[in-house]
């Protein structure tokens, strides 16, 4: 009698182990799923759905804000300065306000080569696109890395972790491939097979992704270590 109930005992606490295990690792799941979904909806210290007085806040004035098309070159998107001394004749107009204009962008300093551009929703003017760019050589930390993935990593790198993206093309004039996974509202750009570009885009900013993508993600970061 007393090995019987030993040995209940003993499967009572096996089964007690496997419970608190499923457990833990339920939880685990679920708090790198919402850690994913953040990582989607941020870049750089901005967050999808920042208001323009939040981007102030972390940035200040913006160096520079996108217009509409270029008459004079027919082509293009017009740049102003903010700073009339950078450049007089590429100035912002007079009285013109700089909440009107849908994009601004940020620089690492002296060179353009590096720059973060902020584009709002034209509904909301809430921060609905945040882009990071770094063509310096070699490249800087001016670009956080973004689910595992930063500036300069090769493209085998992008895969392994995401796996296919929904859609992928190429430039013929420039030869920069474009990398979209629209379902994480994430794209690449990316010159001689390496990364030099990051967006994260959406009004969510919380985004949820498909658990499909999750635990290919989840595969692809344990692979990468």
């Amino acid at each position: 009698m007393a090995v019987h109930r030993q040995s209940a005992l003993s499967r009572s606490v096996w089964i007690l182990l496997a419970i608190a295990l499923v457990a833990s690792a339920g939880l685990w799941a679920f708090h790198a799923y919402v850690k994913l979904g953040d990582q989607l909806s941020t870049l750089a210290g901005i967050t999808l759905g920042d208001t323009r007085g939040e981007i102030r806040y972390k940035r200040g004035v913006p160096p520079v804000v996108y217009g509409g098309k270029d008459d004079a070159q027919g082509s293009g998107i017009r740049a102003y300065y903010t700073d009339r001394e950078t450049d007089p004749s590429n100035a912002l107009p007079d009285g013109a306000d700089i909440n009107t204009y849908r994009t601004w962008s940020y620089d690492s300093g002296p060179s353009p080569n590096a720059h973060l551009n902020i584009s709002f929703d034209a509904g909301t003017g809430r921060t609905s696109r945040i882009d990071c760019i770094d063509q310096l050589e070699p490249p800087t930390s001016f670009c956080p890395r973004v689910v595992g993935i930063g500036i300069s990593d090769p493209e085998l790198r992008v895969t392994s972790i995401l796996g296919r993206p929904t859609r992928q093309s190429i430039d013929e004039h420039s030869g920069v491939k474009t990398m979209i996974y629209d379902d994480l509202g994430l794209v690449f750009l990316l010159a001689q097979q390496r990364v030099y570009g990051i967006s994260v885009q959406g009004i969510d900013a919380h985004k949820r992704e498909s658990i499909g993508r999750f635990l290919e993600w989840s595969i692809g970061q344990l692979s990468q270590q």
